[in-house]
Parts: structure tokens; C-alpha cells; sequence
């Protein structure tokens, strides 16, 4: 009786046991440790920096946040990627198809050419000659950013191809011990600055913007094209009290196949309430300087004096509603 209860108990323990294959069909899981060297961006600060990795087998890029410009680890299944990242701390920029390794892009809302000064609820500014018909798109945000491909995660480690700037070895691409993936991110938008020299009257100046025409208005980060499409961006203008004018701001660039000039429209507010738009002068289309800039990521446009008129004792009165702009067409020396 005894051995029957031992031999029924053996065979309920044996049902009770789950028999578990060993996995070799499903990829498995690596922490992957993803580090950015900022060699091609020195002076970089960004908040926090974003990486997006694209199965080559198919199927959506994975997203992953990181604060500060250091990096961080992350869990990747074994297989082959190609790989993107840029700061995570934008304001103003909008993105598009961000589930496509080769269509990921980003571009800036609609805008008016008034912006700097009115808000984008200013309804009417004469336009540069031949611009009238561009769309107006606001400056984004600075990005910096870079890609890798043949990004391939296995069970023995990692390997992929990301070089800095300038680099002709391998370095960034050479097989890895260990799971580490190296990024060197790079500007990816332009900084124009400007100054418009010898302004006569600018004690009378109230507030003043401008625009510039030609511009790109989108960005593609896996190639770094540029939209073909010509918008213009407005922006901000400083004024000395004296006798300068100054200002700053950030663009996609300028298409190199692109044959829109770059004019720039200056917008003043004088006061005793005049406003004068100051355009289509020879001397305030700007490609040359665009075009012939030493380095095409930090485009300095200098224009050298602008006659603001003196205002008229008892004039029109301040009044920042007013539509009417008078347009002056005057030579401006540069």
C-alpha cells in the first residue's frame, strides 16, 4: 500500500513540474550604453539629448531620452540598426515622420513677417520683391545632432559606423568588447548674425525687425537635406542708442540648388509713431554675403548705413495698430 501511495505522489509531482525550453529563436536583450562626444560641438549645451534606433528588419524606431549631454544606457534586442539623435529641449521646432529612419525631419510653423514686434497676429507688411508669394516660417531652436549606421548588436557586442568630423579612420565604426555606441553630435542649423552700421536718427527708433528671403524651410536629419521650398524667416533687431543695429538668429540655410536671392526687409518704428519698411534696394539683397560666407553655419551680413528719417514735431502719434507702411526704397551703402 505503501509503495502505491509513493508511486501515485511521484507521478503528481511529476505533472506539477513546467518543463521549460531554452531560447534560441527569440533575439535577446543587450543593455547598450550610449555615450556622446561633443569634439564637433564644444561649446554645446543642450538640456538633454534624444536617440531614435531603426530595426533594419523593419518596424518603428525606439525612442530614448536622456538628461544633460552625457548619455545613458538603453535595452536593444539583437540585430542591425541605423541610429539618429538630437537634443530633446526644442521649443519651437515641430518634427514629421518620425518612424522613418530616411524622412525624419523637422520644420518651424508659420510665422509673419511682423512677429518679432506685433506677436503672429500683425496682418499686413510689404513683402521683398519676388518673395510675396513665400511662405513666412519663425527661426527654430539651435539643434545639434548626428547619425549612425550598420549599428549591429549581437551576443559577443556592438559594432557601428559614427565618425566625427574630418575623420577618415575608423574609430566611431570598429568592432566592440563591450556595448557601447559613441556619438558625435554636430550643429545642425545655422546662426546669422547681422549688423547694419552708421544709422542715422536711431535715438527716434522705437522698435524695428526684419526678414530675409530664400531661406529653407525644412530639415532632413538621416541626410541633412534641405527642403527646395524658399520661405522667409523674420527676426529681431537690437538697437545702441546710437548708431547700430544688430541681430541674431538661427535658420535650416539656404538650399545650394535654390535660385531665390536673399533680400532682407527691414521694419522700423519710429517715435511719433511713423513706420517705414525699408526694401528692394540693390545693396539689401544679401546672396553674395550668404552664398561666399566662410563657413555656411555662422553667416555674418554686415550693411553699411540706413538713413531713418527725423521724426515730424507733433506727428502722427504712437500708435503700434497702425497698417500703414511707408516703404522706402532709398540706397543703403554696404
Amino acid at each position: 500500500m505503501k509503495k502505491l501511495f509513493y508511486l501515485l505522489a511521484a507521478l503528481l509531482l511529476l505533472a506539477s513540474c513546467e518543463h521549460k525550453e531554452l531560447c534560441y529563436q527569440h533575439p535577446h536583450l543587450k543593455t547598450v550604453r550610449v555615450e556622446f562626444d561633443w569634439r564637433d560641438a564644444p561649446d554645446a549645451s543642450p538640456a538633454g539629448m534624444c536617440v531614435y534606433f531603426y530595426p533594419l528588419e523593419g518596424g518603428n524606431g525606439q525612442r530614448f531620452d536622456f538628461a544633460g549631454t552625457a548619455g545613458g544606457e538603453v535595452q536593444l534586442r539583437v540585430g542591425r540598426y541605423v541610429a539618429l539623435c538630437y537634443n530633446n529641449d526644442t521649443e519651437i521646432v515641430e518634427f514629421y515622420n518620425t518612424d522613418d529612419f530616411a524622412a525624419h525631419g523637422v520644420y518651424t510653423r508659420e510665422g509673419n513677417p511682423l512677429e518679432p514686434i506685433y506677436g503672429n497676429a500683425a496682418n499686413y507688411a510689404p513683402r521683398a520683391d519676388g518673395s510675396e508669394e513665400e511662405p513666412v516660417r519663425i527661426s527654430p531652436d539651435m539643434m545639434w545632432g548626428c547619425t549612425a549606421s550598420e549599428v549591429e548588436v549581437t551576443d559577443e557586442g556592438l559594432s557601428c559606423s559614427c565618425l566625427p568630423s574630418g575623420a577618415e579612420d575608423a574609430d566611431g565604426g570598429t568592432q566592440r568588447d563591450e556595448y557601447v555606441i559613441t556619438l558625435y553630435p554636430h550643429e545642425l542649423v545655422c546662426t546669422y548674425t547681422y549688423e547694419v552700421r552708421n544709422v542715422s536718427n536711431l535715438k527716434h527708433m522705437v522698435q524695428m525687425c526684419g526678414t530675409i528671403s530664400g531661406m529653407a524651410g525644412t530639415l532632413a536629419f538621416a541626410s541633412e537635406e534641405l527642403g527646395t521650398e524658399s520661405v522667409t524667416v523674420p527676426f529681431e533687431s537690437v538697437s545702441d542708442g546710437v548708431s547700430t543695429v544688430t541681430g541674431r538668429f538661427y535658420t535650416f540655410g539656404h538650399h545650394p540648388d535654390n535660385p531665390d536671392p536673399h533680400r532682407m526687409v527691414f521694419y522700423v518704428v519710429m517715435d511719433d509713431g511713423a513706420k517705414y519698411c525699408y526694401k528692394d534696394t540693390e545693396k539689401l539683397d544679401v546672396t553674395t554675403q550668404v552664398h561666399e560666407a566662410p563657413d555656411f553655419r555662422h553667416v555674418h551680413i554686415i550693411i553699411d548705413g540706413l538713413d531713418l528719417p527725423q521724426p515730424i514735431e507733433n506727428g502722427h502719434g504712437f500708435d503700434v495698430d497702425v497698417d500703414d507702411w511707408e516703404v522706402v526704397e532709398e540706397e543703403i551703402k554696404i
